[in-house]
């Protein structure tokens, strides 16, 4: 029965503050009171609706907001992910300054990145605030795996060093330790800490497995296997040129089979009109061919005006593939001959035989009654004399059956040359398409009633082959020129360094291609070449003669590595790291000392030119080119970059640069009773060229 009184609001505080300080908040605007309420997944939806009308009531899910969180995080993640790839994949390019060599190294990061989401999305690994933060550990350690791989690929592709192995070792036991450091975590009992540990086990057996297996894969393909067969290495400019010349000639091929058989089959024509609307459409067909490509300059030179209104036996040289497409683009009263697998062939072998072309297993005495045929009609036999294609630039021997063809029908015979098929796309490379020129000249035409190639068919062929290969020798010497050949050389130099590789182009250019030397130096014999640096000189002077024998010697061994690797060495091509000064010479019809005299000091100058005129056959010659000091004005010049390639370590010396003037190197080889002879043709720098010879 007590009469209890409520208390004064001010009697609370005590009680307020012991026990619901946490839980209620005030100031002069408003009053603020949290509660807990814990429910299960299930009911979560419950507890949202039952409170969805009451006003002044905010509820802060804690599993809600921590979900939203990492949902942020993901997203800025992915979006940090992005920007880091973008940033790796930009760096690469700049290090090895090849997109082809960038791609090799990021696709496998790419992969192996792709291979993680792919397992956890099995497994149902959620990401979570820890595991991605170890992710992006994965992902730099991925970076790295692949850049290590590359340049032991590329380190054995510039100087044969292989290496390879013991970097895959390395990245073995690093990702190993990593794998049990972290990935023990699996053991763990907390979730977040599990993720964690298969994470990264996962993450590291796929950055370990792609790196060494789809890596290699990708640089065997695009280098490697390309070199180690003597071919030049593949580049994505030559591989999509390559790709749309096949494709377009597919296309080509795929659409002139219908209606080629429409046309010779359905057309209600005469035979003869139908056959030459068909001939008509093949004729552009091969041309659009042959011109799509234009990294590939053509020319043709017909001099005699040669029309095919006359029928004759018409013989080509054959070093490609692209012969009978360039043989059916000169004209379309051109018939070919051809071999049993162009006739089988799936793209080429309906059209030969919609167009009445002439099989070569049938032999040539079966085929008479039906080349006769296409004599009547107008139309030319095509025939390549040399039976297959010819595995170098040169003609092989030449088979009767052309020749024969021509005395059994009485024709006449018209030779034509064929140039450059061989380089642009030669028998041992049949897919890369290269920059380059073909041309096509037609001799005249020799008559059947001609008796100065011979009697009979067996001494015309003998006469006329002779006659073709000495035109072809012409061609070749007004064509392949040190320009003809810069881009064979250029090749044997990319993807060893974007520095190399823009100091090779400079250093070519401004040498121009070695003109002045080649024209200088014997066509046969041998080459020394003391100094020869990276060996661009001696490839370009076996380019242009195969009877010279080339010998490159530097003080610089990795210079010499770098040279002796490259795809175009043979067996009459040699390199050796020697200093000139110290080691034997070999007996040589030439020296070359190329900018090499001024690394030594004076006195060990006129040792060196002795130890050359020791060593030089006779009527050999001695080519050296310096710098004259007392051409003061140009000889500035000539210091600095001399200064400049030392300190940068383009060139590496022992000895303080030393330059002599023109007198003493004059002076020094007369005392030998040798002949001199000095070439001053540069205007901006005091280097001289001095040709020294023993010819009595």
């Amino acid at each position: 029965d007590k009469d209890f009184q409520p208390l004064n609001i001010n009697a609370f505080g005590g009680l307020k503050s012991t026990l619901f300080n946490n839980y209620i908040t005030e100031n002069e605007k408003e009053t603020t009171v949290v509660t807990v309420i814990k429910t299960t997944a299930e009911n979560e939806d419950k507890v949202y609706n039952s409170f969805s009308e009451t006003k002044n009531l905010v509820i802060f899910d804690k599993k809600f907001l921590t979900n939203q969180f990492i949902a942020i995080i993901k997203k800025n993640f992915n979006l940090i992910l992005t920007i880091s790839s973008l940033l790796v994949l930009i760096m690469l390019i700049i290090s090895y300054g090849r997109l082809e060599l960038a791609l090799i190294t990021y696709i496998p990061m790419v992969l192996s990145w792709l291979c993680i989401l792919g397992i956890m999305g099995i497994f149902d690994i959620k990401f979570n605030i820890i595991n991605i933060i170890v992710s992006t550990f994965i992902f730099g350690l991925g970076d790295d795996y692949s850049i290590f791989i590359t340049d032991a690929l590329l380190n054995e592709y510039k100087t044969g060093q292989k290496k390879l192995a013991s970097y895959k070792t390395g990245i073995f036991i690093s990702a190993t330790t990593t794998m049990i450091g972290i990935g023990v975590l699996i053991f763990a009992s907390h979730p977040a800490l599990k993720s964690i540990g298969l994470i990264t086990i996962i993450g590291m057996f796929s950055v370990l497995l792609i790196s060494n297996t789809i890596q290699p894969i990708l640089f065997d393909f695009f280098i490697s296997n390309r070199t180690n067969q003597k071919r030049v290495p593949f580049t994505f400019l030559s591989l999509f040129r390559s790709a749309l010349a096949f494709i377009w000639f597919a296309l080509g091929s795929l659409t002139l089979i219908p209606i080629g058989f429409i046309v010779v089959k359905l057309l209600p024509l005469p035979l003869k009109t139908r056959k030459r609307i068909f001939h008509q459409l093949r004729h552009y067909c091969t041309k659009s061919i042959i011109y799509l490509n234009i990294h590939v300059k053509k020319k043709v030179i017909n001099t005699a005006n040669e029309t095919f209104e006359k029928p004759a036996i018409v013989i080509f040289n054959h070093h490609s593939v692209i012969d009978s497409l360039l043989v059916q683009s000169l004209n379309p009263k051109l018939i070919l001959m051809v071999k049993d697998w162009v006739w089988n062939n799936f793209f080429m072998g309906p059209i030969v035989r919609l167009g009445g072309f002439i099989p070569k297993m049938e032999g040539y005495d079966l085929n008479l009654e039906k080349i006769q045929e296409l004599v009547n009609d107008g139309y030319s036999l095509a025939i390549f004399p040399e039976g297959s294609r010819s595995d170098t630039a040169k003609i092989g021997r030449f088979h009767k059956g052309a020749f024969y063809i021509a005395e059994q029908l009485n024709l006449d015979i018209v030779p034509i040359i064929v140039h450059g098929t061989a380089f642009v796309q030669g028998k041992d490379d049949n897919f890369l398409l290269k920059p380059g020129k073909i041309t096509t000249q037609y001799l005249p035409r020799i008559l059947a009633t001609d008796k100065s190639f011979g009697e009979n068919y067996t001494e015309r062929t003998k006469n006329i082959s002779t006659h073709f290969k000495i035109e072809y020798q012409k061609m070749r010497n007004e064509i392949e020129t040190v320009d003809y050949f810069f881009n064979r050389l250029s090749n044997n130099y990319i993807y060893k360094g974007p520095v190399l590789e823009w100091y090779m182009r400079i250093k070519i250019k401004l040498e121009d291609n070695y003109r002045l030397f080649e024209s200088l130096l014997p066509k046969k014999g041998i080459i020394t070449d003391i100094g020869c640096g990276y060996g661009f000189l001696p490839y370009m002077l076996s380019f242009m003669s195969n009877e010279r024998i080339i010998i490159g010697t530097d003080y610089d061994e990795e210079k010499i590595a770098l040279a002796r690797h490259c795809f175009s060495k043979n067996e009459k091509i040699s390199f050796y790291s020697a200093d000139a000064t110290q080691s034997e010479l070999p007996k040589s019809d030439a020296f070359i000392l190329s900018d090499i005299l001024h690394y030594l000091p004076k006195a060990e100058q006129e040792k060196l030119l002795v130890k050359c005129i020791d060593t030089l056959n006779p009527n050999g010659m001695i080519l050296i080119r310096d710098a004259d000091k007392n051409l003061v004005k140009r000889h500035m010049g000539t210091r600095y970059t001399e200064f400049f390639s030392t300190k940068f370590g383009f060139n590496k010396t022992k000895n303080e640069l030393e330059f002599v003037s023109s007198d003493f190197i004059i002076e020094a080889v007369k005392k030998y009773n040798m002949k001199i002879e000095k070439i001053d043709n540069t205007k901006l720098t005091s280097n001289i060229i001095y040709i020294v010879n023993n010819k009595q």
